[in-house]
């Protein structure tokens, strides 16, 4: 179920609202100091520094990459800048421990440890520098809207496993954590142009400095995409395009840490499992803002943020209003490191369904809320040995209380290799289409509840040698209550959605790289995934366990980075995705490529190839939309001053 707003005007107010506030307020000091890099600073980090990246997603404070007890795997700003990705989800295919299936033009299916395909996507948490781009009509995330300047990422942070004790509800089966970078980084004028036979994007930024160590930065950014295809052949008419526009500010006032962040969005895609190429406009705005001091021993945190998400097509209007108001505080005590914390959602829901429509939401506007305080405390039993002891509480407008208990060991080997495991309880909340969907006499709205998982882990991360490094990662995990759709016992009419799925998965997860010279890194990733799920026997299921999802048994991910000169660098990629089962659709492999060249120390030229081995393929099971990809071309030029 695909739905797609703000004007130019509204975009480009914001666009000049910050940078003349930031004027304002800056005074005739010197340049920044203590400014990160800039953007054309492509050393690349050794193995050794990219282990000390610190990290802040499995304990909500940082710790270095090294000693973070989970399967964490780390996509960096110089990952993405050599990959050629002109879109967030593209760039997350880098991640071995993601499945990432191409709907269409713009939608995407992604999820970790299994449970993936367009309607079944729903376990895994997205935040884009602490907003939630999960949605309560769904559960999942609504890629074709969801989409971030790619040149202001510092890194993306992936968790492949449940981050419940932390993230709460829908942290299920991982964690996909999102930090841009500060304004204070991101000075002076950047300006990127591309363009190849499927897509055409750029994107014009400009930030200055705000005080003595702050900083401000406005951008604006387009893309346009070409149609996919037809399995038959021909264009599957879902070319889309969009504009997304934004402003950032940080500074500080004294101890206190100050951040002030929006973005404005209006996009075109087309509505087209008929081939109609119907247009849907897609479009939102949010405003965020986030206040950080030292207190206590440690440091506290206060964020707001405000998310207005619409999207109009001739089957109906969604829109929400979500405000959210968290806070946490993260400080020692001796050999105890604590972070405690609450939190509190409200969204405004609402789906309005075309007149003489079959199907609608009953009723079609909801008001929803979620409430949660939580715990964790890292207790450092010897010097080598961690233990992490976490609990969440929450309460939210469906399911009610959720109890969402984690506890990790991990022991520093000499040597500095890290061996973890971990046990960890999950759930994910219901959602409008749950509870509400309505097909007066065959379907009607029921008492779904919360599906549950319980998490077995196990893994090992080392560096054998100064040019190796890798992470293995094993897991069990059981699930309850899995969604299903049961015919009424008595009168057969009318269905209803229900909880009698349950069953098992468990896999591997591994990756590493490899210096064979300072100028050339080989990296390998492999994740395995085998399944067994069943019907409760007192219970039905009619759908034959969709909601379990279309994966693969394995995938496997190679790449090269070579800085051939000074100047000129190559990038190589292999990805090989297994058969996806239940629906059979084959298995796939894939190359991609990339040739950089600095011409300057401020100017780089680029050119990608994508799909570089086949005519087409398809990488998604639902039969519904399934559309072919074929081989693309793309060149980009990227200049700062």
């Amino acid at each position: 179920m695909a739905y797609r707003g703000v004007t130019g005007a509204a975009a480009a107010a914001l666009l000049a609202a910050l940078p003349a506030a930031a004027a304002a307020a800056a005074d005739s000091t010197p340049a920044i100091q203590g400014a990160g890099p800039t953007d054309q600073d492509l050393t690349r980090l050794s193995l050794e520094e990219l282990a000390m990246v610190e990290v802040t997603s499995v304990s909500r404070r940082p710790e270095t990459l090294a000693n973070a007890a989970a399967a964490i795997f780390v996509i960096t700003r110089d990952d993405i800048r050599r990959s050629g990705a002109t879109s967030l989800p593209e760039a997350l295919r880098l991640a071995p421990n993601l499945n990432v299936q191409r709907v269409n033009s713009v939608d995407y299916a992604i999820s970790a440890r299994g449970f993936n395909g367009y309607e079944q996507s729903n376990k895994l948490l997205v935040l884009l520098d602490g907003r939630s781009l999960y949605t309560t009509l769904s559960s999942g995330v609504f890629w074709d809207a969801r989409d971030v300047m790619l040149e202001d990422v510092e890194r993306i942070e992936v968790i492949s496993g449940p981050g419940g004790a932390l993230y709460g509800s829908n942290a299920m089966n991982g964690v996909i954590n999102i930090i841009t970078r500060s304004a204070a980084d991101t000075t002076g004028t950047l300006v990127s142009v591309g363009a190849g036979n499927e897509d055409a994007t750029f994107a014009v930024r400009h930030g200055g400095r705000l005080g003595e160590t702050g900083g401000w930065r406005a951008y604006v950014t387009g893309f346009t995409r070409d149609d996919s295809y037809r399995l038959t052949g021909g264009d599957a008419t879902d070319a889309a395009g969009g504009l997304r526009g934004g402003a950032r500010a940080d500074w500080t006032a004294g101890v206190n840490r100050l951040t002030l962040q929006g973005d404005v969005f209006d996009n075109e895609v087309a509505v087209n499992e008929d081939f109609s190429g119907e247009e849907t406009r897609v479009s939102g705005r949010n405003l965020l803002g986030r206040w950080t001091r030292p207190i206590g021993g440690g440091e506290l945190q206060v964020q707001a943020y405000y998310d207005r998400f619409e999207r109009t097509e001739s089957a109906g209007v969604e829109d929400s209003d979500t405000w959210d108001l968290s806070a946490q505080h993260a400080f020692g005590r001796g050999r105890h490191q604590l972070v405690l914390g609450a939190g509190y959602r409200t969204v405004q829901s609402r789906f309005v369904a075309a007149p003489g429509a079959a199907a609608f939401l009953d009723p079609s506007e909801r008001a929803l809320s979620l409430t949660n305080i939580f715990a964790q405390d890292q207790i450092a039993l010897t010097g080598a040995l961690t233990l992490t002891l976490g609990v969440k509480f929450e309460d939210n407008s469906f399911s009610g209380q959720e109890f969402l208990p984690n506890i990790r060991l991990g022991w520093e080997r000499p040597g500095g290799d890290l061996v973890w495991g971990a046990i960890s309880r999950a759930s994910r909340t219901p959602n409008r289409i749950e509870r509400d969907l309505t097909l007066p006499g065959v379907l009607v709205g029921g008492d779904f509840q919360s599906e549950t998982v319980t998490a077995y882990e196990l893994g090992y991360r080392a560096r054998p040698r100064e040019q190796v490094s890798f992470s293995i990662s094993a897991f069990y995990n059981v699930y309850d209550d899995l969604r299903t759709a049961s015919f009424h016992p008595v009168t057969l009419f009318p269905i209803s959605l229900t909880n009698f799925g349950e069953g098992e998965t468990w896999g591997v997860e591994a990756w590493g790289s490899y210096d064979v010279t300072d100028r050339w890194r080989v990296g390998a990733g492999l994740s395995t995934l085998n399944k067994d799920f069943a019907v409760d026997p007192s219970g039905s299921d009619i759908t034959g366990l969709a909601s379990t999802g279309d994966d693969p048994e394995y995938q496997l991910l190679l790449k090269s980075q070579t800085r051939i000169t000074d100047r000129l660098d190559l990038d190589l990629r292999l990805r090989a995705v297994d058969t996806l089962q239940p629906s059979g659709t084959a298995s796939w492999v894939e190359a991609d490529a990339r040739l950089g060249w600095r011409l300057t120390e401020a100017l780089e030229l680029s050119l990608s190839g994508q799909n570089l081995l086949q005519d087409r393929r398809v990488e998604t099971g639902d039969t519904a939309r399934q559309r072919a990809f074929g081989r693309s071309v793309f060149v980009a030029l990227r200049t700062s001053f």
